[in-house]
């Protein structure tokens, strides 16, 4: 059994009155907005590192 089959087993069971349809539906939009929150903090995170490589002197220019 696969992960997101786990995941769907367990939401049919909490929800019975959701088809296998609803909840696989259900289950792969979240990971799509897990994967799109993910992508947006790493993308983030890179500026933030980018900031702060230009902002801070290198010890080669020091």
């Amino acid at each position: 059994m696969t992960k997101i089959n786990g995941k769907v087993e367990e939401l049919l069971a909490k929800h019975p009155n959701l088809s296998q349809e609803e909840a696989i539906k259900i289950v792969t939009d979240k990971n799509e907005r897990k994967k799109k929150r993910r992508i947006e903090k790493s993308a983030r995170s890179n500026t933030k590192k980018l900031k702060k490589e230009t902002t801070t002197p290198n010890e080669d220019e020091a």
